[in-house]
């Protein structure tokens, strides 16, 4: 009866250690979830990690990998994937990571085609842009000066007067 109690309380505490240690120790990859860009494609990549294996992965098309038509832009001798966001349970915050604002980029991105309601050539033009920008500075920060000083050329007819703000 000792040898059975003994072995119940390892074994209730090793299945409790399994759920307490990743709140002690979080973003790591005991319990996460992980955001990522192809920095040559657009789409997204999420992937979800218990105990530092990885049980589900998904890629998805993005407004900008839609965008492309599923062409490639290869400007740079750089890796194609990088980290945007890593989550854990409870915590609602991701270290920053250099592509730390890609996907809002692409939201951005999206929003931009919506309001100035691009033809498919532009949004090429601007996606192919974008992952230029990416690629060849090797972090999201210049893309998101390129966003905004496009968001503003959109805004400003050709004689460089502001025209009205396109209202919802």
């Amino acid at each position: 009866m000792k040898k059975l109690w003994i072995v119940v309380v390892l074994v209730g505490g090793l299945i409790l250690a399994l759920f307490l240690v990743p709140i002690f120790i979080p973003l790591s990859g005991i319990n996460c979830q992980h955001q990522d860009i192809n920095i040559k494609t657009g789409q997204a990549r999420y992937s979800r990690c218990v105990w530092f294996m990885k049980i589900s992965e998904r890629m998805e098309e993005t407004p900008l990998s839609r965008a492309l038509n599923g062409e490639k832009v290869d400007v740079a001798e750089v890796k194609d994937w990088h980290r945007v966001n890593t989550f854990s349970p409870g915590v609602h915050h991701s270290p920053h990571y250099r592509f730390h604002g890609a996907l809002a980029q692409v939201r951005k991105f999206e929003m931009l085609q919506e309001m100035y309601k691009l033809d498919p050539t532009n949004s090429a033009g601007i996606a192919k842009q974008l992952l230029v920008e990416w690629q060849t500075t090797g972090s999201d920060y210049a893309a998101g000066r390129f966003l905004n000083d496009k968001m503003i050329e959109l805004e400003l007819p050709v004689g460089g007067d502001k025209k009205p703000t396109p209202q919802p």
